[in-house]
């Protein structure tokens, strides 16, 4: 029986195992804060790279590496692409079909050995490629990111249910995709000089937004209205019961000693002011 152990194959084994687990972490996580757009390019072009790479390594194991990674780079890109922009089932079974029909036709291609790339024509466009990832990098990196705006309603009128108080405007002036990640808000509502109680005050959607789109999403709580000698269901601070009726709303910390009026108090978690405007 023979019991030799192919050190080589086995580390390109571990290597060829945590390349792929890179290359989906990357694909499905939203690090770096890349546009969705171009980060799906940029999953396209290594495929592609590593595509080409396949014909410019000398080594079987390593040319099959690349070949390996290719795939599943495009893979993490259809992943990535179906879930990050909610396409329909239509949208996704037409992108399945097409990959599906591109890996085929390159499998005859290459089984035909219709398509052969010398080491130097290889090198070239390994070359390009990389410029094309810098440049969508670099793209990237240059463009703006969202701007958010919150707009509060003067006042409310709380009673049992979804309570709105406003709207955050999001803008994205940079032609492609972006990542939007929505502040939560805290706050009270206060209806007496030493009876106050906590909300949590959060947009209704999140995900991304076009290029070159303003998006606006309402600001919501959910109440439960009670009575006034009622005590609070628990703690006060994040139990969202309030005495019902009309509401004046600010922004700002909620004090120590409100005053006699109701008044909803809006304060970002961060603690960095809103930018607001008065919703007439």
């Amino acid at each position: 029986m023979d019991f030799s152990f192919d050190e080589s194959k086995f580390l390109f084994g571990v290597g060829a195992l945590l390349g792929v687990i890179s290359i989906f972490y990357f694909g499905l996580e939203l690090i770096f804060d890349l546009s969705p757009t171009i980060k799906s390019a940029i999953l396209v072009v290594f495929s592609a790279l590593f595509f080409v790479l396949g014909d410019f390594v000398d080594s079987d194991l390593l040319g099959i590496s690349t070949y390996v990674f290719s795939g599943f780079t495009y893979l993490s890109f259809l992943i990535y692409v179906s879930v990050r922009f909610s396409l329909s089932q239509t949208q996704t079974l037409a992108l399945l079909a097409g990959s599906s029909a591109l890996f085929l036709g390159l499998g005859y291609v290459r089984n035909e050995e219709l398509y052969s790339l010398d080491p130097q024509t290889s090198k070239k466009a390994s070359a390009a490629l990389l410029g094309i990832l810098l440049i969508l990098v670099a793209v990237d990196v240059a463009g703006s990111q969202p701007e958010y705006r919150l707009e509060l309603k003067d006042e409310a009128s709380v009673s049992n249910g979804e309570t709105y108080i406003g709207v955050l405007e999001v803008e994205n002036s940079f032609p492609l995709s972006r990542n939007i990640d929505l502040p939560s808000y805290d706050g009270c509502a206060a209806y007496n000089e030493t009876a106050k109680d906590g909300l949590y005050i959060s947009p209704d959607s999140e995900g991304i937004i076009n290029g070159s789109a303003t998006e606006t999403y309402n600001l919501t709580e959910d109440i439960r209205v009670r009575e006034l000698n009622e005590p609070p269901a628990g703690d006060t601070r994040r139990e969202r019961e309030v005495i019902g009726g009309d509401y004046n709303i600010k922004t700002g910390e909620c004090p120590d000693r409100p005053d006699s009026n109701k008044t909803i108090y809006v304060t970002r978690e961060d603690s960095s002011p809103p930018v607001v405007q008065k919703i007439d």
